[in-house]
């Protein structure tokens, strides 16, 4: 009787065209429209070559050293300036309000920088202005007290790097996957509509179909669970192709670990399909006021775990920690961001074992729910 009631649950669910919207086509949408929407979010973060201007006078003429930086900063794919050469300053200032350049510089004993802002371009600028000075000015203090020797000259403005730059994570951490795994966080959650159906199909006062099933011998508990399994695997499956199509057609990496990702797939649906059994086990509410329920919250979820803005996830776990650890959406996230990260294990099953106890809590509730459920008459 389990298994039947299993099967036929597995073959209803996959003739609903709604839910497989839901749980297949629209996450494939959203997954597809995040790829063209932060595809470059991550190379746009990274610091640009910075348009400046150069006010070529007289002085600028005469001045070889600061000829000789700025053609140096100013070649190779790693370009820190772009220049425009300009013959005045009413050019420069032109281009400066036009918003074509960052700033311009006038040649001098001291270059001076003019800008309009105060952005990172500008610091940039300002940073570049300050090195090539104290520079100039140690080698000139070495001339002047004999050092003539072009390698000490040399050893003088070289510059050392005295740290050293590395990665605390496995992967190296981007803005986008973020979009990513909130998305997955959310589509798990989306499982409570299985767990919505599964239960209004016991409900005896709400369909045809929970009036017949109420009225079978076969055990309530047998009922609920098969019908439940029925749900979690056919949304668990659904979540899976999401996840292959992320992961192997639009190239986001989930750090080599892709049993373990499946693994948190079925744990993020199983708590769906409990949260939604739970909502879904009151009686008195009917179906479209609880289907706008499930969705509320789940975009609430979704939202404090990062979906909608970037790093508000790490603002919640900082500011309001506890609710960060109950939200579902922020652990089945942070699960797979350990994934990506870490080599250790220890924060991952942390989450999934919060997820279980989330799971186990509400389909106890639902269990006692359903229970207690009498009819006067049906």
């Amino acid at each position: 009787m389990f298994c039947n009631i299993y099967l036929k649950r597995i073959r209803a669910a996959l003739r609903d065209p709604t839910t497989l919207v839901w749980t297949w086509v629209f996450p494939l949408m959203m997954a597809t429209l995040f790829y063209f929407a932060f595809g470059s979010l991550d190379e746009t973060a990274q610091l640009q070559t910075v348009p400046v201007a150069v006010v070529r006078d007289s002085a600028y003429q005469q001045d070889q050293t600061l000829q000789t930086a700025l053609q140096q900063v100013s070649q190779g794919d790693s370009a820190l300036l772009s220049i425009t050469y300009v013959d005045s300053t009413q050019q420069a200032d032109t281009l400066l309000q036009n918003e074509k350049v960052s700033g311009y510089i006038l040649a001098g004993d001291v270059p001076q920088l003019a800008v309009s802002g105060s952005g990172i371009e500008q610091t940039v600028l300002r940073g570049f202005l300050d090195s090539y000075q104290q520079t100039k000015n140690t080698v000139s203090r070495a001339v002047a007290a004999g050092v003539s020797d072009p390698q000490q000259l040399r050893a003088l403005i070289a510059r050392q790097d005295f740290t050293e730059g590395i990665s605390l994570t496995k992967n190296p951490v981007t803005e986008k996957v973020g979009y990513f795994y909130a998305l997955l966080a959310m589509v798990c959650l989306y499982g409570s509509f299985q767990g919505l159906t599964s239960v209004d199909r016991l409900q005896a006062n709400l369909s045809p179909v929970g009036a017949r099933q109420t009225m079978a011998p076969t055990n309530r508990h047998i009922l609920v669970s098969a019908d439940l399994l029925g749900g979690i695997t056919v949304h668990a499956a659904c979540v899976g192709i999401v996840v292959l199509y992320i992961r192997y057609v639009l190239g986001v990496d989930f750090g080599g670990k892709m049993p373990l990702v499946l693994l948190t797939c079925l744990v993020g649906s199983l708590v769906g399909v409990a949260f939604g059994a739970l909502v879904s086990v009151n009686h008195r509410i009917k179906d479209g006021p609880k289907t706008a329920i499930l969705i509320s919250v789940i975009m609430v979820l979704s939202f404090l775990s990062g979906l909608m803005v970037s790093g508000i996830n790490y603002t919640v776990a900082q500011k309001l920690p506890v609710v960060s650890w109950l939200n579902p959406a922020a652990r089945i996230s942070d699960a797979f961001y350990c994934l990506y990260c870490y080599d250790g294990y220890s924060q991952y099953f942390l989450n999934i074992g919060i997820l279980l106890a989330m799971a186990a809590v509400m389909f106890a509730a639902t269990a006692a729910f359903v229970r207690r459920q009498r009819y006067e008459s049906i």
